[in-house]
C-alpha cells in the first residue's frame, strides 16, 4: 500500500520509535505497532493524520503523486494544506464519517422490484413476435410506475426521438388505448410499438409510413414510460 510505505518512510526519516509516536499522539502503543505492521485493515484517517503530523509531514502526502490527481483533487489538497491542525482534524473527521456511511450503504442489500420481461427486442420498425415462451423475470433498482405489468426492450429507430434503439419501456397490459397514446400492437404475428391514431398506427420518426388498420391488428398494452435506473435480466 502506497500510503503505508510512505508512512514508514516518514518514520524512518524522523528517527522516531513506536513509543515516541505513541507518546506524542496519545495513541496506544499497540495500535501504533499494528498500523505500521499493516495489520490494521481500515485505519481511521484522523489517527493517520495525527501520526503524519507528528512525523513532520502532511496527510495529503500519503495520496501519491499530485500530478496524477484531477484538478478538483489538487484544489482540495491545496485547501487542506492551508488549514491549521484543528481544521485538518475536522476534515479528517468528516472523511471518516463519509467512509463509514459508504461502507454501511454497501453492506445494506439494495431493494429491487421484479417485473415480467419479454426477452427479445420489440421492434419499433419491423416488428417481432411476443409470447409467454420468452417471458423471464427482470429486477429493477427503481420502482416502476403504477400499473406496470411487463417490460419490453425496443429495437429500431421508428419511435425516435422519444424512444431509441435499446431502450426499455414499462407497459400496462390492456386491449385498448386512447387516441394519441403509445401502445404495443400485434399484427400478423409481429409486435410493434406505435402511436394509436384514428387512421392507423403511427411512428414518431417521420420516415416510417403509417400502418393502416386491419382486422388482425390488436392492442397488447399501453406504454407508460421509459425505464430509468438499472435492470438485471434473469438468465433463461
Amino acid at each position: 500500500m502506497y500510503w503505508l510505505d510512505k508512512l514508514r518512510e516518514f518514520k524512518s526519516e524522523a528517527g522516531m520509535t513506536y513509543k515516541d509516536i505513541s507518546d506524542k499522539t496519545n495513541i496506544a502503543l499497540t495500535t501504533v505497532e499494528k498500523l505500521f505492521s499493516g495489520r490494521t485493515a481500515d485505519p481511521k484517517l484522523n489517527m493517520v493524520a495525527g501520526i503524519v503530523n507528528v512525523l513532520g509531514h502532511d496527510v495529503s502526502e500519503l495520496l501519491g503523486n499530485k500530478d496524477t490527481l484531477s484538478s478538483y483533487e489538487k484544489d482540495m489538497l491545496d485547501s487542506i494544506r492551508c488549514l491549521d491542525d484543528f481544521g485538518k482534524k475536522r476534515v479528517a473527521d468528516t472523511i471518516d464519517s463519509e467512509q463509514r456511511r459508504i461502507r454501511a450503504e454497501q453492506r445494506t442489500p439494495r431493494k429491487t422490484f421484479n417485473r415480467i420481461f419479454y426477452d427479445f427486442p420489440v421492434s419499433a420498425g419491423t416488428g417481432e413476435f411476443l409470447d409467454n415462451s420468452t417471458a423471464v423475470i427482470a429486477s429493477l433498482t427503481n420502482e416502476p410506475p403504477r400499473g406496470t405489468d411487463y417490460i419490453l426492450r425496443i429495437a429500431g429507430d421508428s419511435m425516435e426521438p422519444k424512444f431509441s434503439d435499446g431502450d426499455y419501456v414499462y407497459v400496462s397490459s390492456r386491449t385498448d388505448i386512447d387516441v394519441g397514446e403509445i401502445g404495443i400492437f400485434c399484427a400478423y404475428g409481429n409486435v410493434y410499438m406505435k402511436v394509436y391514431t384514428p387512421d392507423g398506427l403511427k411512428s414518431l420518426n417521420p420516415k416510417y409510413p403509417l400502418m393502416r388498420f386491419y382486422e388482425n391488428i390488436h392492442c397488447l398494452g399501453r406504454v407508460i414510460g421509459k425505464l430509468d435506473g438499472d435492470i438485471e435480466i434473469a438468465s433463461t
